[in-house]
Parts: C-alpha cells; structure tokens; sequence
C-alpha cells in the first residue's frame, strides 16, 4: 500500500461533527442513529464495501458508566468521524464519510472479520464472554489489531484479566519506541509524548501484545493506559484542547491504522 507522505496540519483538516445527525438535547449533544442499526439496536451498520471503516467494540460491562450507553461509546460518534477524516485527508487511505462515523460491533460478531481495526473505549469495564473470547482470539489470529483507550494506568489490571482469557498464553509488555508502530507513518515517540483528556493528563504508559510474547513479531493489540486518545478525537472541531496534544492524538491513531493495514 502505497502512503503519503504530510505534514501533521491537523489544523487545516475541516470536522464536521456538527453536520452528522447531532443535535443539542436537555442542554447535552445528543446522537441520531442512522436507520440501518446493530443487534445492540443503537448504532449504525455500514456493510463492508471495500474501503476502511472505523470499528467501535460494544463491550459487555457490569455497569452501565457515564452517559447513556456505558463507557464502550463514550466519545462516540464524533471521535469515530473526525480519525476517519484525518486517515482520509493525511493518507492514501480510503475511507468513507458516514454519518455515524463506522459501526459499533461485539468481538463474537462474525461480521468483524471484515474489518482490520477494532477500537476498544474504557476497558477498565469489560467483562468478556466465552463467546466473545473466542471471536476476540480468532479475530487477532487473522491479522485484525485491537487499540484499548481511555482509562487509567492502574485500571489496566482488569484489561490484562480479560486478555488473559483470550490468549492465556500472552502477556502485555511495556512499549519503549523501538516497536514498529512508532514509525509505521508518522516518528513517535511513546515515552516524551503529553496528552490531555478528562482527568487523565501526562505521558501516557503503552503496553503491547505480541505475538508469542515476541515484540519482533506482530503486534495484536495496544493498549493507551492513562490516556483518553478518543476525547482528543471527539472534540478536534471545538477546540477544547490545546493543538499540541490533540495533533499527537491523531499522529497516534493514523500510526495505529497504518500498522494495523501493513501488518
């Protein structure tokens, strides 16, 4: 695959959040599903049509958390849309402009398989099921790559519980910046970076999940421990956050779209 090489510029990227089915409600931004709905009965379905589309993961949680359908949507569906925008603007990527952003699909969804990404929000939540262990390993085996964001660093023993019963036989290892994700587009480098986000401020702590506890070998899922990625996404249009941070953010999500179409 063929990519181009640019210049953040994230600046000069136009959202459109606002034009995307989103309204104001009781004073909160409020979210129109498209008619076309998961069997979560929520969230948009874009039939796979050969271009890339974004993957939010339904996560089965013993709460409900913060906002009206727990913390697997939270930032949806503006974080989903604007790093659909960024990969299509700032790479030969294609991706398709949807009203929702992507689809919001379980890990036991067959359908996943169709998609090389999937985006995991507030795993400090998640409960897997067997069945969803099951997809989750057979998902990663084929080549998929999974991004756990927004929760804190010492939330991520629960994440690693869960893992755990997907592959038993794999661990997380901490990521210093020589793994090949850092500089799949843009040169990152994991232990300087500064984020922002709701209560989670610094250098955030990545963790990885290599094949065969490997880190030469591919790399099956990342996690953002003390980080909220998504946040930065959702709010590029408003300004909420300094430029600095928010254009790091979306470095980070192209580099993690890029590994996971390149490997």
């Amino acid at each position: 695959m063929l990519l181009r090489s640019a210049a953040v510029g994230l600046a000069t990227v136009t959202f459109a959040a606002t034009a995307w089915g989103v309204s104001m409600r009781d004073g909160h931004l409020a979210y129109t599903p498209a008619p076309d709905r998961t069997p979560q009965g929520c969230c948009a379905y874009y039939p796979y049509e050969g271009s890339l589309t974004f993957v939010r993961i339904h996560t089965a949680s013993p709460y409900d958390g913060y906002g009206r359908w727990g913390g697997w949507s939270h930032d949806y569906p503006a974080a989903d849309l604007n790093m659909s925008t960024i990969l299509r603007e700032l790479t030969d990527i294609r991706t398709r402009e949807l009203r929702m952003g992507g689809n919001v699909l379980t890990f036991d969804d067959p359908r996943l398989m169709q998609f090389p990404i999937a985006y995991v929000s507030e795993p400090d939540e998640w409960r897997v099921t067997e069945s969803e262990a099951e997809g989750l390993r057979a998902y990663l085996l084929k080549g998929g790559l999974v991004m756990f964001d927004d929760f804190f660093d010492f939330e991520m023993a629960n994440l690693i519980a869960q893992m755990s019963r997907v592959f038993p036989e794999l661990h997380f290892i901490h990521l210093d910046g020589t793994e090949s994700i850092w500089d799949s587009f843009y040169r990152i480098d994991p232990l300087t970076m500064y984020l922002e986000g709701p209560r989670k401020y610094g250098i955030p702590k990545f963790q990885g999940l290599f094949e065969d506890n490997d880190k030469s070998k591919r790399l099956l899922a990342i996690a953002n421990a003390g980080a909220d990625v998504g946040d930065l996404w959702e709010w590029a249009a408003e300004g909420w956050y300094p430029v600095d941070p928010t254009s790091v953010a979306f470095r980070i999500g192209v580099n993690y779209f890029v590994y996971g179409m390149t490997h």
